[in-house]
């Protein structure tokens, strides 16, 4: 009876860990939207966990890590759906695009803080490189997207010149359309205007993806 709870009690441990682990990044991720890159500490982490800064080292040993971590974390999320609708496209060009640009708007939605850390946080600098920036190897979000580019070239659908341009430009629309989408669901305290001239999360949607239809469809050939 004793061996079966000794054997119990190691299979729950990776568990535990794992949840554990998952709650550090929930809550580092929450502090960082909070105070920005340099605004707190490992110790405020360790007292918002509840556990001591030593435990909390057994997970990461520095707040560049522990952005890193963040990074690994949600960058996989978003590279597994943002992968398949690149890799399975069958349609035209535009359509790909709009596909694209709807994902990434509602993917920054759905969990805005998790877009910023991903996106417009930047990490905090550190002299020691941890494990987890060892293994770190960056998402390159660009470059996939830049496959549907390429194929357009390839196809004589579009110069090369103004795909790469036009690629940067609606990464951009993109960028501060997801902010400003943010604004417009009232989660922060003061609103871009006054509420007789505001228009709806949907609206301002519409409108972005009809604009980049538009100019998808003035670059092709």
């Amino acid at each position: 009876m004793t061996d079966n709870r000794k054997k119990s009690t190691r299979a729950r441990a990776p568990e535990k860990k794992k949840e554990q682990f998952n709650k550090i990044l929930e809550e580092g991720k929450e502090l960082f939207i909070k105070y920005g890159s340099h605004g707190f500490s490992l110790r405020a982490l360790a007292k918002r966990m509840k556990m001591s800064q030593s435990n909390l080292y057994n997970y990461v040993q520095s707040k560049r890590e522990l952005w890193i971590a963040i990074r690994i974390k949600y960058f996989k999320e978003f590279q597994e759906k943002f992968s398949e609708i690149v890799e399975t496209h069958k349609d035209s060009y535009v359509d790909i695009w709009l596909k694209m640009a709807t994902f990434f708007l509602e993917f920054a939605a759905a969990d805005y803080r998790r877009f910023a850390i991903m996106f417009l946080i930047s990490a905090p600098p550190s002299e020691k490189i941890g494990p987890f920036e060892k293994k770190y190897k960056p998402f390159q979000l660009v470059n996939q997207a830049l496959l549907v580019v390429e194929q357009a070239i390839d196809a004589k659908k579009i110069k090369k010149d103004s795909a790469i341009e036009l690629f940067y430009y609606v990464y951009g629309v993109l960028l501060g359309a997801a902010q400003v989408e943010f604004q417009l669901s009232k989660k922060i305290y003061q609103p871009i205007t006054a509420e007789e001239q505001k228009i709806s999360v949907d609206q301002f949607r519409k409108f972005t993806l009809e604009e980049i239809s538009k100019r998808v469809e003035q670059e092709l050939l």
